[in-house]
């Protein structure tokens, strides 16, 4: 979700929501260098391009623009002498100068002959905060008003995209490493968003996300995020429902919910803040308050949304499913877009034997959101609702998009639940064609084989009929065995543990086989 700052406004031409700026009236303050030159007609070119961007960047609210007597101490403060401008400002200086005179960005450059009657203007963007340097590609002018303007007027029209250019590039990479956890690629590009804007409000929260994920487990980082976030904008609910996570995760449930009742009050359309809440007074014990003090929000406003959210989700915490349903169809039934809600509602569902309707969610899911994960659960509980034919049908449509083992071996489940076993074998057989002497794969065959023959081993009433379920138990746990002594690597000792108790399981099967036949005789 697309987050805008609402203190710092930078673009002018493009529709972006970078922020850099600092100004009290929200704009950004620039400072201007004197470009750098080399002899007369540059030196024209430079002055008189000098006084043109600053009168284009007065015109223009979205900034504000340092005194050539601030810009000029500061560089003094810095150690460099403005008079040295002419021969272009060594890089190094322009960052410390920068914050003394309170710019959020600063432009400077040089101007060159090039032997004809056109001159090569080079220019660079700095953002101050972050020491980071955009270049432009470099320009052509005469010297002529006329052009000199023009020329200073699109510079000023480029800086937003050219900022903004590498911001949205970048931060779409970023989205994108994220979409696909690769959590190291995604913090570095988050951070190369804020290097060249240290205030961008989506990247900051984005990247402190990241942080509190398990895979990555960084909340001293994430807090430090949103705490500077928290100390330019109070109230920023994104933020104080981040802060919120943090004290869960740090079983501080007293300041979790004072965060989370902040972030509502915020904004009190903020769902994940009320699961937070919602979590919070269940670790805290709280669960009738909670309950009641829901229910009664409810009750003042029935279509309070965020309060139904809270009391399904407390509900499903507590193992009430029944309860939990009705408010999560309410939710869905005027949010049908809402699918974190949708996938609580399937597995509340699928907690009470609903597996058709659970199937049903998750469907809808997938037809928006495409995910492997979510296509297996849905075709599990198409399987569990009687639907074994649209659970075939999934499972084979990931083989041949991933070779997915775990389709395989959930496909495999079908057939085998379904009556079909030469089928199942089957799908084994094209597992290891699929992953010959892949120890992921022989495991995976080797554990379902055991755990299907050590339930039939475990029928324990000796009576004949139960002969051939022990014997289909010994030919499951023996191809078990076949499997699991092929597994190599960090499975291979909790392979040979399960290849042990199949070994034992048969010799159980074999002695109940013999007593019964003994004892019928």
């Amino acid at each position: 979700m697309t987050r805008l700052t609402a203190v710092m406004v930078f673009f002018l031409v493009t529709a972006c929501s970078t922020a850099v700026a600092s100004g009290t009236d929200g704009s950004s303050t620039v400072g201007i260098i004197p470009f750098g030159n080399s002899d007369d007609n540059s030196r024209w070119i430079s002055e008189k391009l000098h006084d043109s961007i600053r009168s284009a960047l007065e015109d223009n609210a979205a900034y504000s623009v340092v005194s050539d007597r601030d810009l000029n101490s500061a560089f003094e403060d810095a150690g460099f002498d403005p008079s040295g401008f002419r021969y272009g400002v060594p890089p190094e200086f322009v960052p410390t100068a920068g914050t003394a005179m309170g710019a959020d960005l600063v432009i400077f450059g040089f101007v060159a002959p090039t032997g004809g009657t056109d001159y090569q203007v080079i220019w660079t963007i700095m953002v101050v905060a972050s020491g980071n340097t955009i270049s432009p590609a470099p320009s052509m002018v005469q010297k002529n008003t006329g052009p000199v303007q023009a020329l200073a007027q699109s510079i000023v029209e480029a800086i937003s995209g050219q900022i903004g250019g590498r911001v949205d590039e970048t931060l779409n990479m970023a989205m994108y490493h994220a979409s696909t956890e690769n959590w190291p690629m995604a913090i570095m590009t988050y951070k190369q968003v804020l290097e060249v804007d240290p205030n961008h409000l989506q990247a900051r929260l984005d990247l402190a996300d990241i942080y509190l994920r398990s895979a990555v487990d960084s909340v001293d980082r994430a807090e430090t995020i949103l705490s500077a976030i928290i100390a330019q904008e109070p109230m920023n609910p994104d933020a104080l429902t981040g802060l919120g996570n943090i004290a869960l995760r740090r079983q501080q449930y007293e300041s979790a919910k004072d965060y989370f009742e902040l972030a509502i009050e915020a904004n009190p359309d903020n769902a994940p803040a009320y699961a937070g809440l919602a979590s919070a007074y269940n670790s805290m014990g709280m669960v009738d308050q909670a309950l009641s003090s829901f229910e009664s929000a409810l009750a003042a406003n029935p279509q309070n949304l965020q309060a139904r959210y809270a009391l399904g989700l407390l509900y499903a915490q507590i193992g009430n499913y029944t309860e939990a349903i009705p408010h999560m169809e309410a939710i869905l039934q005027a949010r049908p877009d809402w699918d974190n809600i949708r996938m609580r509602l399937a597995r509340a569902q699928e907690e009470t034997g609903a597996f058709g309707a659970a199937a049903d969610n998750v469907v809808i899911v997938l037809e928006h959101d495409y995910d492997e994960q979510t296509a297996l659960y849905a075709a599990q509980l198409e399987a569990r609702a009687g639907r074994a034919s649209s659970a075939v049908t999934r499972l084979e449509g990931i083989i041949s998009t991933s070779g997915s083992r775990q389709a395989y071996l959930l496909l495999a489940t079908v057939y085998r639940d379904s009556g079909q076993r030469s089928s199942m074998q089957g799908v084994f057989n094209r597992l290891q064609n699929a992953y010959p002497g892949d120890p992921t794969a022989n495991y995976m065959v080797g554990s379902f084989y055991y755990q299907s023959g050590v339930n039939k081993a475990q029928v324990s009433e000796l009576v004949a009929s139960n002969i051939p379920t022990w014997e289909a138990a010994i030919t499951e746990l023996n191809a078990a065995i076949g499997s699991l002594n092929q597994v190599t690597g960090y499975r291979a000792g909790q392979a040979q543990s399960m290849v042990t108790a199949a070994r034992n399981a048969i010799s159980l099967c074999e002695e109940k086989i013999d007593r019964v036949q003994r004892y019928s005789q």
